[in-house]
């Protein structure tokens, strides 16, 4: 350092000429240059040793230490492999003793569902069995009192009609005999005044009969006069009138002949109907007596004649007071025979001695039964 600064003041001084100074310059720095290659070099050598040791150091050590770790890490992997071995062969006996009790567990669960279940469905037949025992009760009970609902509801209609027309009978009595006085001093009051009225119009009547006498002698004297010039017009407005009453006349025979005919169609239908309806009220009223009849008629009085049999059915039973029961098919199993005739009030009593008697009394009950509807 130095030196280069004892150089540099030598060549700045005037001592030096230029041209001696730059080739002392550039000498200088030729040498400088190559003294510094000469170092580079050797540095460069140097490091270069120094590098090749370094790395066969740095080598050696990174083989050992690798060595070391990975003996080190294979032991600890091995120690781990073996672990993992042995938990897994514990796991497995674990997992057998488990899978065995839970197999166990859930045989004995199955089990006691299973009986459960069974228990349930014991309890639920049973249930069911006991519902519809009850509900074939509570059904039973509930038509029986319905069918007797019904007897007594058609019972109760054959007293009503019964008392209603003995009412009907009475009421009708007592107002014929009201409205017979009644119509009786009303007629009496009104033949008074309409045969005053009368009186006068008969008087009336008689002094038009005299003018209306009057008048047709004058007016027929009047058209054979020689006055009348309206003659001929006269016989024309006659010779009309007379068309017109012989026209009016047939229109009312032609009318009255529609009506006939239309009477006629209409009194048919209700004869065949009458007769129908008697033919099937005498077949099905000819069991019973006269009282049940009367009854009977007044039951069937409304009823369509397509309607008679099953009203008669209907209203049979209520009307004979008669009640199917065990007793009565036992008697008829013992050979006594009740039967019922309306007002006749007979009960013949029939022994299995008389077969005759006892045949045609059972084939009237048996016929009352059919056209009662029992079996």
């Amino acid at each position: 350092m130095a030196k280069n600064e004892i150089l540099a003041g030598l060549l700045e001084s005037d001592v030096l000429s230029e041209e001696v100074s730059q080739q002392i310059s550039e000498a200088w720095e030729a040498q400088i240059n190559e003294a510094r290659e000469e170092i580079t070099a050797e540095l460069r050598e140097e490091f270069a040793q120094k590098f090749e040791h370094d790395k066969s150091v740095i080598v050696e050590a990174m083989d050992n230490m690798l060595s070391t770790a990975i003996k080190t890490e294979m032991d600890e992997f091995k120690t781990d492999r073996e672990a993992l071995i042995a938990e897994r062969v514990a796991y497995k006996k674990a997992i057998s003793e488990h899978a065995r009790l839970l197999e166990k567990f859930i045989t004995s669960q199955l089990a006691n569902e299973v009986k459960e279940l069974r228990a349930d469905r014991a309890k639920v037949n049973e249930h069911l069995d006991r519902t519809k025992e009850f509900v074939v009760k509570q059904l039973s009970r509930e038509l029986a009192e319905f069918h007797n609902d019904k007897r007594d509801l058609v019972e109760t209609k054959v007293r009503m009609v019964a008392e209603g027309k003995e009412i009907l009978t009475k009421t009708k009595e007592s107002f014929i005999k009201r409205s017979a006085e009644l119509v009786e001093n009303t007629i009496e009051k009104a033949l008074r005044s309409e045969l005053g009225v009368l009186k006068d119009d008969i008087q009336s009547a008689k002094e038009n009969e005299f003018g209306r006498k009057i008048f047709e002698t004058f007016a027929g004297e009047f058209m054979t006069s020689q006055l009348n010039e309206g003659t001929e017009v006269a016989k024309i407005t006659k010779k009309l009138e007379e068309s017109a009453t012989e026209i009016a006349k047939l229109e009312e025979t032609i009318t009255a002949k529609d009506e006939a005919i239309t009477s006629a169609e209409t009194a048919q239908k209700v004869l065949e109907d009458r007769m129908d309806r008697k033919e099937v009220m005498e077949g099905l009223l000819s069991p019973l007596g006269k009282e049940k009849r009367t009854v009977m008629v007044d039951l069937l009085e409304t009823v369509k004649t397509t309607n008679l049999k099953s009203a008669f059915k209907k209203y049979l039973p209520a009307v004979l007071n008669e009640k199917v029961s065990s007793e009565t098919k036992q008697s008829l199993n013992e050979g006594k025979v009740t039967e019922h005739t309306g007002d006749r009030g007979e009960e013949q009593m029939v022994s299995s001695s008389t077969p005759e008697s006892q045949g045609s009394d059972a084939n009237n009950i048996i016929q009352l039964k059919k056209l009662a509807g029992l079996k």
